[in-house]
């Protein structure tokens, strides 16, 4: 299995966090064993388990939620796949961090699927994966994910000022 993470601050505040785990067609640079690389996920790649769990740091012991519990919800649209987990009484210190702004990216773990990956030079484009966990992480690896704090009232406002466009 490989991890990789992403940053970018998504902010509101409440007891959910949301943002984006996985922008499609974002580059970042790779350094892992010695070797550097570019990698980019592509637009469709992601092939989520059953069972995704939300972590802090992909640290286990930090469960913040679960698909199959229904305290981790993730989808997939133009921008790559979002996530909302609702934070648990346990995790207060990830809630302020990410509320003061110090927590602002997000990770994941994923394996690659037969004939999933192609090299062009030196860039890893990623077609088929399987993801089995993510969350907010302290560094991150890719610079255009997103974690923030979510609440309903806030919700409220940003759908208000949506219709308040048109």
């Amino acid at each position: 299995m490989e991890t990789r993470s992403r940053s970018t601050q998504f902010s509101n505040e409440g007891n959910k966090l949301a943002g984006y785990a996985i922008v499609w067609d974002s580059p970042t640079t790779i350094s892992e064993r010695g070797k550097t690389f570019n990698e980019i996920v592509r637009r469709g790649a992601i092939h989520l388990q059953p069972d995704v769990i939300a972590t802090f740091n992909h640290d286990p012991s930090r469960l913040l939620g679960r698909l199959s519990s229904g305290t981790l919800r993730l989808s997939q649209d133009d921008i790559g796949v979002r996530f909302e987990v609702d934070l648990p009484d346990s995790a207060n210190d990830i809630r302020e961090l990410v509320a003061r702004g110090d927590l602002r990216g997000a990770s994941f773990t994923f394996s690659v699927r037969p004939n999933g990956e192609q090299w062009k030079g030196s860039t890893r484009e990623l077609t088929a994966l399987d993801v089995y966990e993510l969350g907010p992480v302290t560094i991150p690896a890719y610079p255009t994910t997103s974690v923030g704090l979510r609440s309903r009232i806030n919700m409220t406002k940003a759908k208000l000022a949506l219709l308040e466009r048109k």
